[in-house]
């Protein structure tokens, strides 16, 4: 089952109000079969035991993947994401899941790139990532998103004013770059605002 608890101004908490809540209130439709949790900036995802992913709350940028732009109060299914999902994650603004065929999937704000489709456009609907076709793990930042393949390698890809795509370059990538001196070895990945770590 999944609680959430907080701030629910745009619906993040899903429970199918806009009310805060101080204490964990039950996510509407979720009360069991959830095998992961997502919290990006003002939306939430899930991941099911079937491998389907739901999202719900802000929805400006389409970061809910529904191909709307419209909040919701409680989950929604992803678009071509009904099943087959392995793993989520949750940025600002935009959202990414792994296949069970090992491909990234992305969705929302795309203004630095973040969804990795070699675009800025945004995408209120799933899009593959260009360029990895074997992911294990997947990490969602402010406005930056990395990956690690199964050969251990680190990718990022979107905004990168401050280095956080590690490719020794302060430039912005729309689509993944190798990050320097992790093309083996790394476990997992997470992402910050504007930083990113590896776990060996």
């Amino acid at each position: 089952a999944v609680k959430c608890w907080g701030s629910n101004g745009s619906g993040q908490l899903g429970d199918g109000t806009a009310i805060d809540r101080p204490t964990p209130v039950t996510v509407s439709g979720l009360t069991s079969g959830v095998t992961a949790i997502a919290a990006g900036g003002y939306h939430t995802c899930a991941l099911t035991n079937g491998g389907a992913v739901k999202c719900w709350g802000y929805n400006y940028f389409g970061q809910i993947g529904d191909n709307s732009t419209t909040n919701r109060t409680a989950p929604v299914a992803v678009s071509g994401l009904g099943s087959g999902a392995v793993a989520i994650s949750a940025g600002g603004n935009h959202t990414c899941a792994i296949t069970a065929a090992g491909a990234v999937q992305c969705w929302g704000y795309n203004g630095a790139g973040q969804i990795g489709d070699n675009s800025t456009f945004d995408r209120w609907t799933p899009a593959t990532v260009s360029g990895i076709s074997s992911a294990t793990s997947i990490a969602a930042g402010a406005f930056h998103t990395c990956a690690v393949t199964t050969g251990g390698a680190a990718k990022c890809w979107g905004w990168n004013y401050s280095g956080q795509l590690g490719d020794n370059s302060t430039n912005t990538r729309l689509a993944p770059v190798n990050v320097s001196g992790l093309s083996s070895g790394v476990a997992a990945v997470a992402t910050g605002g504007s930083h990113s770590c590896a776990r060996l």
